[in-house]
């Protein structure tokens, strides 16, 4: 009698475990198949439809990580960021391993002006996925822009050990050692960079400025021809060339390229009323209506490395030209001012 109890007994146990599984199971099912009706609108691009199903989901599941993350997508494709952010961050939550919601959340903490928020960010992804190039690139960026730009070289320096050959390391190093003034280091990164990637034409315009500012002419010269493969550095590549063939005194070469230049874009009028370069060959220069207008596909930094090697050259090309003259007569004149206000103040 207290057998057949016992077996009683454990068979229902086994019963309702098995009613457990089942409607656990059967719940596992129907959560799969609304993330694939989720996955099916997305697919159809009913964004709309999509956004309020999800929605639905994560209020019965909120731990369902899938619907959290197309959520954050949806919201990010809104241009709601800051609700996007929320949402990748609980996706974040619920799977840690997903180290590309990681790199969304820096990324949009980026966007959001949370800087130092993605920086700590990314710092932790490299920790658990030291390779991974995309968030390395971006963790330099943002130290580029705040111009950490030793802790933005260590980075990149440290993902070489994982990326030995990519040409976009060296070329980012290349643009980070400009910023601090190592011409001769970033030169030697930029040529890597481009030995390694023949069309990184913006690189060759890097090494040109940096060889004018070395006073290498003629290597200046090479590295030019080569930027002006890529149509929106034209203009300024045979504004530089002009300048180069003026100072070895080749003026009609000069006048072609300047004219050139001018045809392409006319805006370069203004650098060329700058440089005194030009002054023999002014009334001779043409100065076109309008120019074509070109697409702009360098980056930021790209635009903001540029100006600030061009600045350099000229600072430099202004010192070698009288520039440095002035400067040593202004301190003089300062020395001599303040000499008489301490003979005055003597004499009183």
């Amino acid at each position: 009698m207290i057998l057949e109890k016992i077996i009683v007994i454990v068979v229902l146990v086994a019963l309702l475990l098995l009613f457990i599984l089942l409607a656990f199971k059967s719940n596992f099912i129907t959560e799969k198949l609304k993330i694939l009706k989720l996955k099916s609108l997305l697919l159809r691009k009913k964004d709309e439809d999509a956004r309020k199903f999800a929605l639905k989901i994560v209020d019965k599941y909120p731990q369902n990580y899938v619907a959290h993350k197309i959520l954050a997508q949806l919201y990010e494709k809104e241009g709601k960021l800051n609700v996007a952010l929320d949402e990748y961050i609980r996706a974040v939550e619920i799977n840690n391993q997903d180290y590309e919601t990681h790199y969304k959340v820096a990324e949009l903490l980026q966007k959001t002006e949370k800087n130092e928020d993605a920086i700590i960010m990314l710092h932790d992804l490299l920790k658990m996925k030291p390779d991974y190039l995309q968030a390395t690139l971006l963790l330099g960026n943002i130290l580029y822009e705040e111009e950490r730009f030793k802790e933005a070289i260590s980075v990149y320096i440290t993902a070489q050990k994982y990326h030995p050959i990519s040409y976009e390391l060296y070329y980012e190093i290349g643009m980070t050692f400009t910023r601090l003034n190592d011409f001769q280091r970033a030169k030697e990164y930029y040529e890597k960079a481009a030995e390694l990637n023949t069309y990184l034409f913006n690189s060759q315009y890097n090494l040109a400025l940096i060889s004018m500012i070395q006073g290498e002419l003629d290597e200046a010269e090479q590295f030019l021809q080569q930027a002006l493969q890529l149509e929106e550095l034209e203009p300024i590549g045979y504004y530089y060339l002009a300048q180069i063939a003026l100072i070895k005194g080749e003026d009609e070469k000069g006048l072609n390229y300047i004219n050139l230049a001018l045809e392409l874009d006319k805006t370069i009028e203004e650098k060329v009323k700058k440089q005194p370069l030009f002054i023999p060959i002014q009334d001779k220069i043409k100065i076109p209506n309008e120019s074509r207008k070109v697409k702009i596909t360098l980056s930021k930094k790209e635009i903001k490395t540029n100006k600030y090697l061009e600045e350099m050259y000229n600072l430099v090309d202004s010192l070698n030209n009288g520039g440095f003259d002035k400067i040593e007569e202004e301190i003089e004149q300062d020395e001599n001012e303040l000499e008489n206000e301490q003979e005055q103040d003597k004499e009183r």
